[in-house]
C-alpha cells in the first residue's frame, strides 16, 4: 500500500512537471512570437517589404513569391498608412491574432512560426472583435523616477569608476523625447578634468556601422551592389583567386564572407608596432595575403566576426567612390546628420581626444588603423553618435535615410538569439528589438544601442580597455522596465 501511494505521488509529480513544462514552452512560444510580430510591425511602417519577406521560412517562400508579396503590400496595405498601435489579441496553437490599429480601419493579422522560428503564416484580415478603446498617452515620469533612474546610472557608472585602473567614462541617453548626459573621472590621469559633449573617444568597432551605412548609400544611390561579388572592384592578380571570387559586399558587411578575424601577415607589421597593431599595415599587405588566400569556411555558411572583411570593404568603397574613407564618412554622413565630432582625423585646434589607458590603467597610444581604417578608426562623442542614433528613428525620405534603414534590415541569422543586419547585432530584450554595437582598442572601449520602437538610444564611451558593455545593457534593461 504504502509503494502503490508512492507510485502514486511519482506520477503526479512527474504529470505536474509536464504540465508546467509545456505551460513554459507555450508561454517562450507566444513570446518569440510576438517578438517576430513587433519586427513585421517596424517594417512595416517603413514599408521595408524585403525584409519582411527575409523573416519567412520554406514553407511561406514556396507558396508566396517576393514579387507576389511585393504587389500585396504596395497595393493593398502600405495605402492604409502607419500602424498607431497593434495587440496582441489571442494566441492559441502556435497561432497569434494581432489587431493593428490605422488612422482608419484596423485589421487583424495571422502569424504563424515555423520551428526555426522563421513566418510560415501571415494573413491579413477585416478585424473581428470588438472595438478597444485607446491606451492613453504615458504620463511623463515624475521627478521621483527620474531621480530613481539618476542614481541607478551612478550606481553602474560607479562601479566601473571605482576599479583603480579606470579614467573617462561618458554616457548619453535619449528617452521619452529628450537627452540626459553623465560624466565621470578624469579626461587625462591627474587632470581631474571631466569629459563632456565635446569629448571625443576612440570608438573601435562601432567604425563598422559607418561603413555599412556608407555600403548601402552606395547601393540606395545605384553607384554599387550590394550584392556585387567583391572581385568586380579588385586588381585583376587579386581577382583571379577563385576562394574570392563567391564573396559577395553583402557578406562583407555582416560577417558571413568566411575571411578570418584578421590576415595571416599582420603579425609581422604588429611586432614592429606592438602598441598599435594595425599601424604599417599596407594595402599592399592586404592585397598580398589576398592573392594567396585560400578559404577554410565558404561564403555565407556561417558568422564569423572579420575586421579583414571590413577593412577590404572599405578599401573598396574609398576606391569606387573615388575619395578616402574619412572624406566619405564626412560627405555622406556626417555633414548630412550634422554630426560636427566624428572623424578619423581631429583636428588638435579645435577637437580634444581623450587620452587613452590600457587595462592596468598606463597610457597607451591612440591606434594607427592605415588598411583596417574602414574596421574601427573613427573617433567620436556621446553627443554625436546619441544624434547618429536618432536619425535611425526617421522615417526614411532622403537617400541617406533609406540607406541607415537598410542597415537595419536582417541579412543573416547567428544563433542562438542575434539577428545580423549589416554591422548591427539585433537582439531581443523582452519584446523590444535592439540594436547594437561595440568596440574596443588597447585603450578604449564603447558601447551603443537603440530601439526604435520605443525611439530609446545608449552609448557609453570609455578612455580605458575595460568593457562598457554591462553599463549599456543595464541601463537599457532600466529603462525599458520602467515603461
Amino acid at each position: 500500500m504504502f509503494g502503490t501511494m508512492n507510485s502514486i505521488v511519482c506520477a503526479l509529480f512527474t504529470l505536474l512537471l509536464s504540465v508546467f513544462s509545456a505551460i513554459a514552452q507555450d508561454e517562450d512560444a507566444q513570446r518569440i512570437n510576438q517578438a517576430v510580430f513587433n519586427k513585421i510591425e517596424y517594417h512595416f511602417n517603413l514599408q521595408e517589404t524585403d525584409s519582411i519577406y527575409a523573416l519567412a521560412g520554406p514553407k511561406f517562400k514556396q507558396s508566396f513569391s517576393l514579387q507576389a508579396f511585393q504587389t500585396v503590400m504596395t497595393q493593398q496595405l502600405y495605402s492604409l498608412g502607419q500602424i498607431q498601435s497593434a495587440e496582441l489579441k489571442s494566441y492559441e496553437k502556435g497561432v497569434g491574432v494581432y489587431k493593428l490599429n490605422f488612422l482608419s480601419t484596423p485589421l487583424q493579422v495571422v502569424l504563424g512560426l515555423d520551428s526555426l522560428h522563421r513566418i510560415e503564416t501571415l494573413l491579413f484580415q477585416p478585424y473581428a472583435g470588438d472595438p478597444v478603446a485607446e491606451k492613453p498617452e504615458p504620463a511623463s515620469p515624475s521627478n521621483a523616477v527620474a531621480a530613481k533612474f539618476d542614481r541607478y546610472v551612478d550606481s553602474v557608472a560607479l562601479s566601473y569608476s571605482r576599479k583603480g585602473h579606470t579614467h573617462a567614462l561618458a554616457i548619453g541617453i535619449f528617452n521619452a523625447g529628450k537627452t540626459s548626459s553623465f560624466y565621470y573621472g578624469e579626461t587625462e590621469k591627474g587632470n581631474k578634468q571631466l569629459p563632456d559633449e565635446n569629448t571625443l573617444f576612440e570608438i573601435g568597432s562601432i567604425t563598422k556601422t559607418f561603413t555599412a551605412t556608407l555600403l548601402a548609400y552606395l547601393d540606395q544611390t545605384q553607384q554599387l551592389s550590394i550584392d556585387d561579388t567583391i572581385t568586380k572592384y579588385l586588381p585583376d592578380s587579386v581577382a583571379s583567386n577563385p576562394d574570392l571570387q563567391r564573396i559577395t559586399l553583402k557578406q562583407l558587411a555582416n560577417h558571413t564572407s568566411g575571411l578570418p578575424r584578421l590576415p595571416s601577415n599582420i603579425n609581422a607589421t604588429a611586432a614592429a608596432h606592438p602598441l598599435d597593431p594595425y599601424r604599417g599595415y599596407s594595402k599592399e599587405h592586404l592585397y598580398a595575403y589576398l592573392k594567396s588566400y585560400q578559404a577554410d569556411t565558404p561564403p555565407d555558411s556561417v558568422y564569423l566576426y572579420s575586421n579583414l572583411g571590413f577593412g577590404l570593404l572599405g578599401d573598396i568603397l574609398a576606391t569606387s567612390y573615388g575619395k578616402p574613407y574619412d572624406e566619405m564618412v564626412q560627405a555622406i554622413i556626417c555633414q548630412p546628420l550634422g554630426l560636427k565630432n566624428t572623424t578619423e582625423h581631429p583636428n588638435p585646434e579645435s577637437q580634444y581626444v581623450a587620452k587613452v589607458y590600457n587595462q592596468k590603467g598606463e597610457e597607451t597610444p591612440l591606434w594607427t588603423f592605415d588598411a583596417f581604417t574602414a574596421h574601427g578608426s573613427l573617433k567620436s562623442t556621446t553627443a554625436d553618435l546619441l544624434n547618429y542614433a536618432k536619425a535611425h528613428f526617421k522615417l526614411p525620405e532622403s537617400d541617406l535615410e533609406h540607406a541607415l534603414a537598410r542597415t537595419r534590415q536582417f541579412t543573416y541569422f547567428n544563433p542562438p538569439d542575434t539577428d545580423i543586419g549589416l554591422a548591427w547585432h539585433m537582439n531581443l530584450i523582452g519584446d523590444e528589438l535592439v540594436y547594437w554595437h561595440n568596440g574596443g582598442t588597447s585603450g578604449s572601449n564603447s558601447y551603443m544601442a537603440f530601439t526604435p520602437d520605443k525611439r530609446i538610444a545608449i552609448v557609453v564611451l570609455s578612455n580605458t580597455a575595460e568593457s562598457v558593455d554591462t553599463i549599456g545593457v543595464a541601463i537599457l534593461n532600466f529603462i525599458l522596465a520602467m515603461q
